[in-house]
């Protein structure tokens, strides 16, 4: 027993090594995206209030206390907010290891699944990009609750640990939702086939995580502004869903984006912060059934040969619940940060559904995409760095991609490398000329190469577009007047 623990020591300890080889190069990643509005910007984690950050956001509570305590205690430590997400990846790729082995797989297959959950490159825009820490921490909660009601079928005790992951999960990220069903998807393939008994067996589970998730709603809804006197409101969201189609079009486009996705886990080359979105068809269109029924035949495919290979059969069942609450109904879009806990049931499924006659062969095929993902992860990071290279990495892959021709164009302009930013912005101008922000930017690197009649034009254009946030419509009403002002003054 003492020989099987050291072991098991031994591997996470070189499971930890081989995380911090791969994303050692992380450190040098910069902010990104909403983590200034998030992090850099959020007044509530300044406060030193409690209150303020729940109010921020009461739905992911304890992810933003852990920013609220870097900022207490290592005030503007990009480098700690670093190392922090990567503890937690390195804690999240130990817990899968654990997890396997209480469902009894082999030691050797249970690290070669947690390196490849570590080391595989679709992970690091999860782990680098500071405010996705959401992410981790969402995953965290959702192997604990799995390991507990395993551990529950020898100690009740345990039931009550499951809840309290489920609802501590709940306050890092909405996935966790559908713990409850991956668990049931577990014990019906691998312990019991009676969904009843699963139930009955575990009635302290479900009463106590059903009482503390009704408190946890209420309070969520109550700070999110459907009760009078609330400070919280979903003006970051507006324009999100000001611009998202009819919402049957868009599931229909989910199961390609699902396709897209498991060929990410599968085959993670290409990787870029945003990838071209689907074209919106709806059921109308061959494409999308061509989708449909690919999906459609691997589940019946893993329900078909659920008792021969029940990890397949999981695996999938996994990946797909992981998704739902991002990628079927509410519009996201399309991130790779959002395969960080899916990522888990691809690896279990394809690893342990290979014949044991295989498995010396699959030792090395293993250990050849260890060193390969490894290579690749740190290689990976290092488009962390600078707003400039991560979108340039994703234009050269994504050319007719507004907001990588956008994106590009902001950088080089708040460089005040304006000739270079210009083409880039006429480019984005050209492919989406209803957004307010193309014109407005447009408009400042005009102003900045001398052009104030030309920058006014775009202005003007930007002026008569409808947007919803306040502060883009003001901004460009004063930028016009300054802009008057200094034609006037040359004139």
């Amino acid at each position: 027993m003492k020989g099987k623990k050291s072991d098991a020591v031994l591997d996470l300890l070189i499971l930890a090594l081989l995380s911090v080889a791969a994303y050692a190069t992380s450190f040098q990643g910069a902010y990104q995206f909403d983590d200034f509005r998030c992090i850099v910007l959020n007044e509530s984690l300044k406060s030193g209030s409690l209150v303020a950050v729940w109010r921020f956001s009461p739905g992911r509570f304890l992810v933003f206390l852990t920013f609220f305590l870097d900022q207490k205690f290592f005030p503007g430590s990009i480098f700690w907010q670093h190392g922090v997400n990567l503890f937690i990846h390195i804690l999240n790729g130990c817990l899968f290891y654990w997890l396997l082995l209480l469902l009894g797989r082999k030691r050797f297959l249970s690290f070669i699944c947690a390196a490849l959950f570590l080391l595989h490159p679709v992970q690091t825009q999860a782990v680098t990009y500071i405010v996705q820490r959401l992410e981790l921490l969402c995953l965290t909660f959702f192997l604990l609750h799995f390991a507990c009601l395993l551990l529950a079928r020898e100690n009740r005790l345990w039931i009550f640990g499951a809840a309290a992951a489920l609802i501590m999960g709940m306050l890092c990220k909405e996935n966790m939702a559908v713990a409850p069903l991956a668990a049931l998807a577990g014990y019906l393939l691998f312990f019991c086939r009676d969904a009843s008994a699963f139930i009955k067996n575990n009635k302290k589970y479900f009463f106590a995580a059903g009482a503390l998730f009704l408190v946890l709603a209420l309070l969520v809804l109550r700070f999110a502004g459907v009760w009078k006197g609330t400070s919280f409101d979903f003006r970051p969201l507006e324009r999100l869903y000001a611009d998202t189609p009819d919402l049957a079009a868009y599931f229909a486009t989910q199961f390609k984006v699902w396709t897209v996705y498991l060929r990410l886990c599968l085959w993670p080359f290409g990787l870029r912060v945003e990838y071209d979105t689907p074209v919106l068809e709806g059921f109308g269109s061959p494409f999308v059934w061509g989708a449909v029924i690919f999906w459609i035949a691997l589940f019946y495919l893993a329900f078909r040969f659920r008792k021969k290979l029940p990890w397949f059969a999981f695996g999938l069942a996994y990946f797909a619940l992981y998704l739902a609450p991002a990628a079927t109904l509410i519009p996201n879009g399309l991130y790779e940060h959002r395969l960080y806990g899916a990522l888990p049931g691809v690896v279990a499924a394809v690893v342990f559904s290979v014949p044991e006659k295989w498995e010396k062969g699959l030792r090395w095929i293993s250990f050849a995409l260890i060193a390969l993902f490894l290579v690749l992860t740190a290689r990976r990071n290092l488009y962390w760095r600078d707003a400039e290279i991560l979108w340039r990495d994703t234009l050269q892959k994504s050319p007719l991609s507004f907001r990588a021709n956008a994106n590009v164009g902001q950088a080089l302009l708040e460089k005040e490398r304006y000739s270079e930013s210009l083409p880039y912005l006429v480019r984005a101008v050209e492919l989406r000329p209803q957004t307010v922000e193309a014109h407005y930017n447009l408009a400042c690197c005009l102003a900045g190469m001398g052009d104030l009649r030309g920058a006014k034009e775009e202005l003007l254009k930007a002026k008569k577009l409808k947007s919803r946030l306040p502060e883009i419509r003001k901004l460009v009403e004063e930028t016009l007047r300054e802009v008057d002002q200094a034609l006037g003054a040359s004139e």
